[in-house]
């Protein structure tokens, strides 16, 4: 980069965007707004960092959300001052709770414009309290050769900090004073010349956190006759080292997988070779779940969704060994827990050979009779009956893809229903602090510029993130919208809730009555209505170029009361 400056604005904005190509940073999305100029020209400008620009600032913190997963590497998100900047918040909880690298850059207005009624000016200081790593606010430009150090120096960090092994966003909130836009002004000096620009950074390397040493687990694991290994929602960047390592600790104990649908391990089966996916109607048969009970459980990246695994574990207290490449409480249930660091993308865990074949066993044959139970329902089933698109997802979206998945029911229907396979799908959930917010957002994230991408969502959480949808013009790639419209919050059918019926409808169920033919066009995107489980999987060959949707029209109530008698009847069957 060798230009002149018009002002100590431009080239405070410029350093800043420099100091983020050198650490690595490939994306920036910015929002619309005055106070947020500098940053906007200079990654506009910049030719190394893609400057992608989305309307909402909600959409936009979870647009990068989606390019951080999928990349692993940190987004840079502006917006200018005000209310605009609490309209990241969501995003920021989110990558907070789930360990995603954000930069959140916030315009703002010089301190002597605060606490005076000036417009679009709130309290941005540590406005995202605990939910950021690290917040700074940075001194108002001035053209010292000093102060442009000392902004190099205290970006540089930032991205560094949120690398480090306990990942997340970092806040820096960037006053500037008039003018916003690079006009000239007549006393501006700058400290070097255009052409020593480029020295200025050469110091500068992207931030790469170094990866944890392979760790060891104790010897006396191997004596453990009844041990499990419960694998939570993840999506490791470098999948195929991560299933390389985690099996090689499950197959080295031979103890049974428990493994959540969000993460790649159902998707890479043939890599495992004692994996349970039917979990669920195992544990709801209470004789079962007594005779099951482990001595030891290893627990990788978190908990499954499962409400039944995790108050099965919290009733034995076992011993459980967590392992993390992450310093967070992973533990819910306050068992007696204790931590490893370990980073499966990188190494794998040294163990020795276990030995729980008979214990392994049981898990697996208990498997294969509700997989059975469950092929034999949905094989004659032909009514859209919601359950039934996770089951036929596992068997028909295309190899490579990847699958994002919205929080309420479709993260309960994956892990109920989606089978074992060799189809290398990555999967995407927000599972940190499990809200609904900014699902498209996310997906469009995910896809742009990368594999062809689905997302699975109901008509709720869609439509809580509408403006999502105004991303689709500047999407690099395809993207297509699996629709479950059950007219309303389907999960809420599954509580008891549902039996107050005077309430229920109106505050739970919450029917918006959308027409989403019309939705799509509004936005300019492709739709269509799927007709029969012949129909999907037709379309599902077909790879859009940009955003569709395929609306999958279902009965709430029906599906809720099906699944319910499906698992009573799975449960009693088992054996």
């Amino acid at each position: 980069m060798a230009k002149n400056w018009a002002n100590a604005n431009e080239l405070w904005a410029d350093v800043i965007a420099e100091t983020l190509h050198r650490k690595g940073i490939a994306y920036a999305v910015t929002c619309p707004g005055s106070r947020s100029s500098p940053l906007t020209f200079a990654f506009a400008r910049h030719a190394a960092i893609e400057a992608i620009p989305v309307l909402d600032e909600r959409s936009a913190g979870f647009f990068a959300l989606g390019l951080a997963k999928r990349t692993g590497k940190p987004v840079a998100i502006v917006c200018t001052s005000g209310s605009a900047v609490a309209n990241f918040f969501p995003a920021v909880v989110e990558a907070s709770e789930s360990g995603v690298p954000l930069l959140v850059l916030t315009a703002d207005r010089p301190a002597e414009l605060r606490d005076c009624a000036a417009g679009q000016t709130i309290d941005q200081v540590k406005l995202f309290g605990g939910y950021v790593r690290k917040q700074v606010e940075l001194a108002v430009p001035e053209a010292s050769l000093e102060l442009l150090r000392y902004v190099r120096q205290t970006v540089a960090h930032s991205v560094d900090v949120a690398t480090a092994s306990n990942r997340g966003p970092v806040h820096l909130n960037i006053p500037f004073r008039d003018p916003l836009i690079p006009v000239a002004q007549a006393d501006f000096v700058a400290p070097f010349g255009a052409d020593d620009f480029a020295s200025y950074f050469s110091h500068l390397e992207p931030s790469d956190a170094l990866p944890l040493l392979q760790a060891m687990l104790p010897a006396a694991i191997r004596s453990v006759q009844k041990g499990l290994i419960l694998v939570g929602p993840a999506s490791p960047v470098n999948e195929e080292a991560w299933c390389e390592n985690v099996a090689a600790l499950a197959n080295g104990l031979g103890w049974p997988v428990l493994s959540d649908a969000l993460n790649p391990i159902r998707t890479n089966a043939s890599s495992f070779t004692s994996l349970v996916c039917g979990y669920e109607s195992v544990l709801r048969n209470a004789e079962l779940a007594e005779g099951l009970r482990p001595e030891h459980v290893i627990l990788l990246g978190g908990f499954p969704t499962s409400k039944a695994l995790r108050s099965w574990i919290g009733e034995a207290d076992v011993p459980i060994t967590i392992l993390s490449d992450r310093p967070v409480n992973l533990d819910a249930t306050h068992s007696r827990a204790t931590q490893v660091y370990a980073d499966f993308e990188f190494t794998g865990v040294i163990v020795e050979k276990g030995d729980a074949a008979d214990y392994a066993e049981r898990w697996l044959a208990l498997d294969r009779q509700v997989n059975e139970a469950f092929e034999a329902r949905f094989s004659g089933t032909e009514e859209l009956f919601e359950a039934k698109l996770a089951w036929t997802l596992s068997k028909a979206l295309p190899e490579g893809s990847s699958l994002c998945v919205s929080n309420s029911m479709p993260p309960r229907d994956m892990e109920f229903y989606f089978g074992r396979n060799d189809l290398g799908i990555s999967i995407f959930s927000s599972r940190g602090a499990n809200g609904i917010d900014g699902i498209l957002s996310t997906a469009m994230g995910v896809a742009h510029e990368g594999e062809e991408t689905f997302l699975l969502t109901g008509d709720l959480a869609l439509l809580h993130d509408s403006n999502g949808a105004l991303i689709a013009k500047d999407l690099k790639g395809s993207l297509t919208v699996l629709l479950v419209n059950n007219a309303g919050g389907g999960i809420f059918e599954m509580l008891p809730v549902s039996q107050f019926e005077d309430v229920f409808e109106k505050h739970y169920g919450t029917d918006q009555k959308v027409d989403f033919a019309n939705w799509a066009r509004t936005y300019g995107i492709g739709y269509e209505l799927v007709e029969s489980w012949a129909d999907l999987e037709e379309k599902l060959e077909e790879a859009p170029n940009g955003v569709r949707v395929l609306e999958i029209r279902t009965d709430r109530k029906r599906d809720a009361a099906w699944r319910k008698q499906w698992f009573a009847e799975v449960s009693r069957e088992l054996w």
